[in-house]
């Protein structure tokens, strides 16, 4: 079986120079196995230095329209590192013309043997390079009943890439079927589940070990903005970096193509583009790299295509703002700042992943331990999102996925694309495990009329057994039907899990995720909510209460063909705060008279 490449992009841990003019080019069709060339990239700090290589064949076709140039390249370390993650993008010259990018290296590879990208193809891909950001249009994406992201968030529950579009995630480095390239980023060492968030996107981690972040010293030398020049993508900064780093392929002005490959192949983009340096490589068996650090900002990546990436020197890029303050039980209080890239597939990703690493840097991983976290999510032209959760566990990433969550659901709304002005965030660690359980629940009336409360005595346990009571009186409405009723006590997330109100996730604008985000339920509170069912049909998202069953029969919801059925409705309800987890759902039967 073959082994499957692996991109040369590297882990990362600001200089202008004036755009050289364009290069003169050689097509594929002129190469022949034997010939010849040099190749330009930086090894060591930030000078340019050159490589040998002499072509092996070119595969044509390797997917539609695409071919790879293969090479065997030597000179500089490479006897000792074979091709170094990194070296992506490294422009590669036969006779003074520019043939394309280093762009593969092969896992556990013998000699120094690599694809180059055709620069023809890195051309034509990127030539509609956007001087401005891309515009801020709709997702086009189909409204599920209920919406599945929405839905998920109310739960707490993020959903990775390859849950939410339906793709397999992307097995491991060396496993039978790894076709997918890998992409090398690193920063602070990324735990299993933030890797897990990116299953299904183009995306692998390599292991870059302890030794991958390298912090940039006062004269650490920045490359210079050329051909063979080392350059940084950020995906988050400030007080985590996680960034991927590249070498330049092709200067003509103010826009810069790199890498030979993609980032995520996303189309327009809007990130930051840094100058970098390189501090030196690390030999493996596996795949080589180089340890690279970004030094400053020139401009800001625009296009992310399969070919290659493309930037434009000087821009300014929009990232959307997170703070985090972690107040360590009141021994210490800590706060943080971060930028991260703004994509409504990828911001979610990432702010769970800053949110998970934040914790895990200083929140105990054995022991009891209770977080509780309040903030808001603040979008242009809409109400703030106030986000509140407690957990009571030994795991803080629960946390971490119950922002992400909510990111996602705004995000990736089908009305309009959000405006994140900024998301702040108070997260309180405890010594202390704050989890109590719904032990009991008993109706205080056998039979309860319309117009009249339903009183139900909730009895709750915390972990040393210790039991509390409490009322919560649930009014009846004139409205409720005579007859049963279901009866449900729980906490907020297991209620939403449940789905006592099939009619609640009805949305048809970014108002109503807004209006119904701040409306879920928390996992701090008690509910004791009434529920009786009715007969209705939807379209589009929303119930059509009354009409003939032949005709809901045919409309169904959202255009099904099976959905005349009783649909259940919260008639009533309860809550009882608590500044401590509830974990618990109780259902029984009541009558209404």
């Amino acid at each position: 079986m073959p082994v499957a490449p692996r991109l040369l992009l590297v882990p990362a841990l600001l200089a202008l120079t004036p755009p050289l003019s364009a290069q003169a080019t050689m097509p594929v069709s002129e190469l022949r196995p034997g010939m010849k060339g040099t190749g330009r990239t930086v090894f060591k700090g930030g000078r340019i230095e050159t490589f040998d290589f002499e072509v092996l064949g070119v595969q044509r076709n390797l997917s539609p329209g695409h071919s790879l140039i293969l090479v065997r390249a030597s000179g500089g370390p490479l006897a000792e590192t074979g091709i170094l993650a990194g070296m992506s993008g490294s422009p590669c010259y036969i006779e003074g013309k520019l043939i394309g990018a280093l762009s593969i290296g092969f896992a556990f590879e013998k000699e120094p043997l690599g694809g180059i990208t055709p620069i023809g193809e890195m051309l034509e891909q990127l030539r509609d390079l956007p001087e401005t950001s891309p515009v801020r249009t709709p997702l086009i994406l189909p409204k599920l009943d209920p919406p599945k992201v929405l839905k998920a968030a109310l739960r707490g529950e993020f959903l990775s890439y390859a849950t939410l579009m339906g793709t397999s995630p992307i097995p491991a480095l060396g496993d039978p079927g790894a076709s997918e390239l890998p992409l090398v980023i690193s920063g602070t060492p990324l735990l299993p589940e933030a890797q897990a968030l990116f299953n299904g996107l183009s995306l692998r981690f390599a292991n870059a070990g302890n030794g991958a972040m390298v912090a940039a010293g006062p004269n650490s030398e920045a490359s210079p903005i050329e051909p063979g020049g080392m350059a940084s993508i950020a995906l988050v900064q400030g007080d985590m970096d996680m960034a991927a780093s590249g070498t330049i392929t092709y200067v003509s002005g103010k826009k810069v193509l790199l890498f030979g490959h993609q980032l995520f192949n996303l189309g327009g983009v809007d990130l930051p583009l840094w100058s970098a340096s390189v501090a030196g490589n690390v030999a493996s068996y596996q795949n080589s790299f180089k340890l690279a650090q970004p030094i400053a900002p020139i401009g800001a990546l625009r296009l992310d295509r399969s070919v290659g990436v493309g930037g434009v020197l000087g821009a300014e890029p929009r990232m959307v703002p997170l703070r985090i303050g972690l107040n360590l039980g009141g021994r210490k209080t800590l706060d943080y700042r971060f930028e991260m890239m703004d994509h409504p597939f990828i911001t979610p990703i990432l702010v769970s992943v800053v949110v998970g690493q934040t914790l895990n840097a200083h929140v105990r991983g054995l022991g009891f331990q209770s977080l509780s976290m309040q903030g808001n999510i603040k979008i242009a032209g809409h109400p703030a999102i106030e986000i509140e959760n407690v957990i009571a566990d030994l795991n803080p990433n629960r946390l971490a996925s119950f922002v992400g969550a909510m990111m996602q659901a705004l995000a990736m709304n089908p009305f309009e694309r959000p405006v994140f002005e900024g998301i702040s965030l108070t997260i309180k660690a405890e010594e202390r495990l704050d989890l109590t359980g719904i032990a009991a629940v008993r109706p205080l009336k056998a039979h309860v009329k319309r117009g009249e409360t339903l009183p139900v005595l909730v009895t709750l346990q915390n972990i040393q057994g210790v039991r509390e009571n409490a009322t919560l009186n649930i009014p009846v409405p004139q409205s409720a039907q005579v007859g049963k009723a279901i009866l449900m006590v729980g906490d907020g997330l297991s209620l939403s899990a449940a789905d006592p109100d099939e009619k609640a996730i009805d949305v048809s604008s970014l108002n109503d995720v807004v209006r119904l985000l701040n409306g879920a339920l928390r996992n701090n509170h008690a509910y004791a909510v009434l529920v009786q069912t009715q007969p209705g049909a939807g379209l589009r998202g929303s119930r059509i209460e009354g009409i003939p069953p032949s005709i809901a029969s045919l409309i169904g919801a959202d255009g099904g063909s099976s959905d005349n059925k009783l649909v259940r409705h919260i008639i009533g309800r309860a809550v009882l705060p608590l500044e401590r987890e509830v974990k618990g759902l109780i259902t029984l039967e009541v009558e209404i008279d």
